[in-house]
């Protein structure tokens, strides 16, 4: 009877690595509620999502006003001019984009 119960266990452990699995991006991000995501099709004019859910490789996500909702797959979340970026929190400071440690600020 007690190997049930480490049967059961890691029955749950292999289920949840598959899911796990399924909503990890091809770079390697999890993808989690309450994440903000752009989209890099130019035609949407960087619209940002946010992630309601996730399960079984899809993604519930809401625009920004909340006035739109769909189901992106997991899949589509990636670098490519049809996918999506996980937009950094340093991003959402009054709503604009801010320099990357990589842009120099001219001083006089």
């Amino acid at each position: 009877m007690s190997d049930a119960v480490p049967t059961d266990a890691s029955a749950q452990d292999d289920d949840a690595q598959v899911q796990q699995e399924k909503n990890t991006t091809r770079e390697g991000i999890l993808v989690r509620p309450g994440q903000i995501w752009e989209d890099l099709d130019t035609r949407q004019n960087q619209r940002r999502v946010v992630i309601e859910s996730v399960a079984d490789g899809e993604a519930q996500v809401r625009d920004h006003y909340g006035t739109m909702h769909s189901t992106p797959s997991v899949s589509r979340m990636h670098m490519h001019s049809t996918g999506f970026r996980l937009v950094e929190p340093g991003e959402l400071k009054y709503g604009a984009p801010t320099a990357s440690s990589d842009e120099k600020t001219e001083s006089r």
